[in-house]
């Protein structure tokens, strides 16, 4: 994913949420709040874009992280589906 879309996950934005999470790997805060944008709830973005460049932004990378309005339309964010691993079914073979 890294460089072709930001990806949008389900967690809420709270730039402060981590600093008060107790758990390693939290579910993410019950509402967003970004106090730059009060009135404009926003998700948690993972990964980088096509648009960024070293002049512009520098985390076009698994680890960058970002926030964007949850009712965005830019042609660089997206998300992924997620399906759980089901095991493949094993074939017996006998030999003859």
């Amino acid at each position: 994913m890294a460089g072709n879309v930001w990806e949008w996950c389900s967690d809420w934005y709270r730039p402060d949420y981590y600093r008060f999470s107790h758990r390693k790997n939290p579910q993410g805060p019950l509402i967003s709040f970004d106090p730059s944008e009060p009135e404009s709830p926003k998700r948690v973005q993972r990964g980088g874009s096509f648009l960024c460049t070293d002049q512009y932004c520098a985390r076009y990378m698994p680890g960058g992280r970002g926030k964007s309005a949850a009712d965005t339309g830019a042609s660089h964010v997206g998300f992924r589906c997620v399906l759980p691993a089901t095991p493949k079914p094993s074939r017996s073979y006998t030999k003859r």
